[in-house]
């Protein structure tokens, strides 16, 4: 006697499983994607990285132009990303002073003199540079510690991916009073204590040859 099995009609819609095989390789597959896409951005391959733990740390630097007319200050980048980063331009916000001009200046070149390069620049992958920021003080009397925001204009240099432009600011001050490196043209005393970076710069101009 032959026995009727019934069939929920349920059933019917949901499909079979797949060989054992075929889903070993789409689980594969999935985490293959997600893994790269992961490392893609983690280093900085589709969007700037340009720091990971601080702007890449080190003492501001602070000196006259060579005309002692006005006050050169550096500040550190550090492009942790696996790809170069273009800079395409940068803005300062120092207050109390008259910003001039903000350039490039290569980190393995010699401390002193500065050799400042118009932007854009390009900085590689894992690797250090200085920013300069040629300024003039309009107010010696703010004798903040900690100074100054640096904004930039970045660009991911194009190689086989496509570049993201955006702007970034440096998460550290441009200046602080405890990691402030002053290369004075005297030897005053005053250059001997720690300076707030204002207060430092008033008497970089005021200890200059020029006046």
């Amino acid at each position: 006697m032959n026995t009727l099995t019934h069939q929920d009609p349920i059933d019917q819609l949901i499909p079979p499983p797949r060989p054992w095989w075929l889903r070993l390789v789409v689980g594969l597959l999935i985490v293959g994607t997600v893994g790269v896409l992961s490392a893609l951005v983690g280093f900085g391959y589709v969007y700037p990285r340009p720091e990971c733990c601080g702007s890449g740390g080190g003492s501001s630097m602070m000196t006259l132009t060579p005309d002692g007319k006005a006050v050169i200050v550096t500040t550190y980048f550090y492009n942790s990303s696996g790809r170069d980063l273009k800079i395409l331009s940068a803005t300062a916000d120092l207050p109390g002073v008259r910003v001039l001009d903000i350039n490039f200046v290569d980190n393995n070149e010699a401390y002193l003199p500065l050799r400042l390069e118009p932007f854009p620049a390009v900085i590689e992958g894992t690797s250090m540079a200085r920013l300069a920021i040629t300024f003039v003080p309009d107010d010696c009397d703010d004798h903040r510690t900690t100074w100054g925001t640096l904004d930039l204009d970045l660009d991911v240099v194009n190689r086989w991916l496509p570049s993201i432009d955006r702007t970034y600011t440096l998460p550290d001050a441009v200046a602080t009073a405890d990691q402030l490196s002053v290369f004075a043209p005297t030897d005053d005393p005053i250059f001997s204590t720690a300076l707030a970076p204002l207060d430092a710069a008033c008497a970089l101009l005021a200890a200059s040859p020029t006046d």
